[in-house]
């Protein structure tokens, strides 16, 4: 097990020190294009958010696993739904209501809202004793639907969809049938076509979709214009930390276009590095899981988690290169973000804080025997 922590110490430094480096990068851009911001704004604002996190799942791992799935229904759940129509009353920013502001201090709850869902559908299929079509699907959409329903109108379109790709995966690995998954597409498409006639979904939103569907006609979207500039012209080896030119007409490089910064300055050999970085760290997260994790609902937790990561990192990755409609996803523990980074530390420390556990119930066994 010493190794499994080593390892998944060593993927996430990775993951930590690309983001601060080019965070700062990216900030240069930004200090250049708008009066009175600097840089360093940019990579204090993430320090600060990482210390944060960080001492959040310190907390967390030293508190055991079972403590918080025990609390999943009682605490977890009804806190996220009352945070979530709190932020509501929150003033809106560019339309949106997704923040709630502490003093100069903000925190976006969809981003905590989907490891408590990860949490809460762990704990939900951990325990049961049947699988049929009520408790593998019908429970768990009623589950999801009051809180992707409030993400939504927030609104935040994106953060839905992670949402519902999270409750599938968790329906999928607590023992759905498949032929459910395909009638949960199949409603998925319905209530989208349902919201699109209502006039409930966004304008832009609807022109980030169809942006995308054009470049399949030969037309390019600026942004992912942009961001193929940038990858393309950083080659093999990069320009140099620092020497991007197109990130200077990149908007929001320091989140959403991080990763097309790196490929400008790092090349393809950064981007391979990265990439690989996540494959192992998730390969490294679902054998823990599988293997080092004593309660189901560990298991599954550890395992949804790690595909939560696989998720988000590959829609961001796919809209760098033009593969996806542009969504405002982070890329994990990279990109810029404060609540992102802090829910992220958090859920990754409750992966360690399950593994800790696991492992003292082992030894304990061990020594009865």
């Amino acid at each position: 097990m010493k190794r499994t922590y080593l390892m998944l110490a060593l993927y996430s430094s990775v993951f930590i020190i690309f983001g601060l480096v080019f965070i700062y990068s990216a900030g240069i851009s930004m200090e250049a294009r708008h009066p009175g911001v600097t840089a360093s704004e940019f990579l204090e604002r993430q320090l600060i958010a990482f210390a944060i996190g960080l001492a959040g799942a310190l907390i967390i791992i030293y508190m055991k696993g079972s403590w918080h799935f025990k609390r999943a229904f009682t605490v977890y759940y009804p806190l996220t739904l009352i945070l979530l129509v709190a932020v509501l009353f929150f003033a809106d920013r560019g339309g949106s209501h997704r923040w709630i502001d502490i003093g100069s201090f903000s925190l976006q709850i969809s981003e905590f809202a989907k490891i408590s869902l990860l949490i809460v559908l762990a704990k939900y299929f951990g325990g049961l004793k049947k699988r049929n079509f009520l408790n593998t699907f019908l429970i768990p959409l009623g589950i999801l639907a009051p809180l992707a329903m409030l993400v939504f109108i927030e609104p935040d379109l994106s953060t839905t969809g992670i949402m519902v790709a999270i409750t599938f995966v968790m329906m999928i690995i607590g023992g759905i049938k498949m032929r459910y998954i395909g009638l949960a597409l199949i409603f998925v498409v319905i209530l989208l076509l349902v919201l699109y006639s209502g006039g409930f979904i966004e304008e832009y939103q609807i022109q980030r979709i169809t942006s995308f569907l054009s470049s399949f006609t030969g037309e390019e979207h600026e942004q992912v214009s942009y961001s193929l500039m940038a990858i393309s012209s950083g080659g093999l080896t990069g320009k140099g930390l620092g020497m991007g030119l197109v990130k200077y007409y990149l908007p929001v490089s320091y989140s959403d276009f991080i990763f097309a910064v790196i490929g400008e300055e790092l090349g393809l050999i950064g981007l391979l590095v990265l990439m690989l970085a996540y494959v192992g760290f998730i390969r490294e997260l679902i054998v823990a899981g599988l293997r080092g994790s004593t309660a189901l609902e560990g298991k599954l937790y550890i395992v949804g988690f790690a595909l939560y990561i696989m998720i988000q990192a590959t829609i961001n990755i796919a809209v760098n290169l033009g593969l996806f409609p542009a969504t405002g996803v982070t890329l994990p523990f990279v990109s810029s973000g404060g609540s992102s980074i802090m829910s992220l530390m958090i859920g990754y420390g409750l992966v360690f804080s399950i593994l800790i556990e696991s492992e003292e119930e082992k030894e304990k066994e061990n020594a009865k025997a």
